[in-house]
């Protein structure tokens, strides 16, 4: 079977300061690069950029983030909701599946201090547990794995580069 590379790709873009159930999902810009390709062209280009490197393996796909503030804590395999019906009628051949990349971004200010303003113990305490949890996620994966792949001969790897200008 020949390789088909994901074409179906969601960012689930949270930031340190949002509740755990608050995300927002988005499509990002997708660069194919494969292993033959030089790896400078991975960097990003502009600041604010955040690059993704999906490791597209159909035994175990993951993802690291390159930047700095931006970190993957998890990567979900679903269905792609009507992509099989399209893909069976246009005969591209595509993935139908539906890959949604878990991260987290710490979006707090190099200015801002932990003195800065007054908080409650309850609040404090909540934002520990919140912050606590994120790091356990993101310190578990890949560790836990994500729901193993169908397609064979995948490219290297995939550059993310999700659009976070608003």
């Amino acid at each position: 079977m020949a390789s088909r590379p994901p074409v179906y790709i969601l960012v689930a873009h949270q930031a340190a300061s949002q509740p755990v159930s608050s995300s927002n999902l988005r499509h990002p810009a997708i660069q194919y690069h494969y292993s033959d390709d030089p790896p400078l062209a991975l960097l990003p280009q502009h600041p604010g950029e955040h690059v993704l490197v999906f490791n597209y393996d159909d035994a175990a796909p993951t993802v690291h983030s390159i930047s700095e503030d931006l970190i993957v804590t998890g990567l979900k395999v679903e269905d792609a909701p009507g992509a099989a019906v399209a893909s069976a009628d246009d005969g591209d051949g595509k993935d139908d599946r539906m890959f949604i990349i878990e991260a987290l971004r710490d979006d707090r200010t190099e200015s801002t201090s932990p003195y800065e303003e007054r908080k409650s113990a309850g609040s404090l305490l909540a934002q520990f547990k919140r912050r606590n949890l994120m790091i356990r996620n993101a310190l578990r994966y890949p560790a836990d794995g994500p729901a193993s792949s169908m397609v064979s001969e995948p490219p290297a790897f995939t550059t993310v580069s999700p659009n976070t200008n608003h």
